[in-house]
């Protein structure tokens, strides 16, 4: 987890952010999607940030997995297809950083980032295909699948049946799993009464193989990547933060989610990227 230090922003990018997802007032509840070509699907912009968002995805799996990485079975099928877009998708966009082998994919090293190599046949590597498919991208992956998959059962909605979510903003994997959207979006205020049903219809309706983006934002008192509603308070919440050091002690969180629904299994795919930035570099920022 990244320090609360003001100073920590060493280790956040400096650069202008790649994302302003703010409209002009009143304020309405929107899905607020956008289609994106393919090329768009997974954002690579600041290498010294993608090395340490890897780094801290790699360090917090190896010491939290489960509370990481969860996959019913059920979402095995659309679990591979994932991997097998992915396995594709990214050494043709980025060559530079990905190799690609008979059975193998490899993320090439860069700076500070070690060379890591991962067999690709399912038959020979244990790892689940979602949990492969996850450590190649700074993105958190998440599965829905459709109503009526679920353990053989009738589901009300689509719902979360795989996830690999690293760095959430303020959720728990564990208490959003196995649990359709009507539930998991629950604590969004006015979600029910006005966009519940313009979200399920569109799940529904989705042409397969589209890809749609959307933005939201929030404001943290510190650039921990990681928010699962478990950590303590920041000790600077309890100082005033005011005009004159907001700029230190605020940072912008901002999530950049994709939504495909998958040509084969008719699975949706969610990919959700996060992008920090200290404020004070936000507000000089001249973009």
């Amino acid at each position: 987890m990244l320090s609360d230090d003001p100073k920590s922003d060493r280790k956040t990018s400096q650069n202008g952010p790649p994302h302003f997802p703010f409209e002009e007032p009143p304020f309405r509840l929107s899905m607020g999607l956008v289609k994106i070509i393919t090329e768009e699907w997974f954002e690579i912009f600041d290498l010294q940030e993608r090395e340490f968002q890897m780094k801290e995805k790699r360090r917090l799996l190896a010491d939290h997995h489960d509370d990481i990485f969860m996959a019913m079975p059920s979402s095995s099928a659309a679990s591979t297809e994932t991997l097998n877009l992915m396995l594709k998708h990214l050494p043709s966009t980025r060559p530079d950083l990905y190799e690609r082998n008979r059975e193998t994919i490899r993320l090439k090293s860069h700076s500070n980032f070690q060379e890591k190599e991962w067999s690709t046949n399912l038959k020979k590597n244990t790892m689940h295909p979602l949990d492969l498919a996850a450590r190649l991208v700074q993105e958190d992956l998440i599965i829905m699948l459709p109503p009526g998959s679920k353990n053989h059962k009738i589901s009300k909605g689509w719902w979360l049946a795989a996830g690999s979510v690293a760095f959430p903003s303020r959720w728990s994997l564990k208490e959003k799993f196995n649990q359709p959207m009507d539930i998991i979006h629950a604590p969004v205020p006015f979600y029910k009464e006005q966009i519940q049903t313009t979200v399920n219809n569109f799940f529904d309706q989705m042409p397969r193989d589209e890809i749609y983006a959307r933005r939201n934002w929030s404001l943290y008192d510190n650039s921990s990547l990681r928010h699962d509603g478990t950590e303590q308070p920041n000790k600077i919440t309890v100082k005033k933060i005011d005009s004159n050091n907001a700029g230190e002690h605020l940072w912008l969180r901002v999530e950049r989610q994709t939504i495909r629904k998958l040509k084969g299994t008719g699975a949706i795919l969610f990919t959700i990227r996060i992008h920090l930035r200290q404020l004070k570099h936000i507000v000089s920022f001249d973009g």
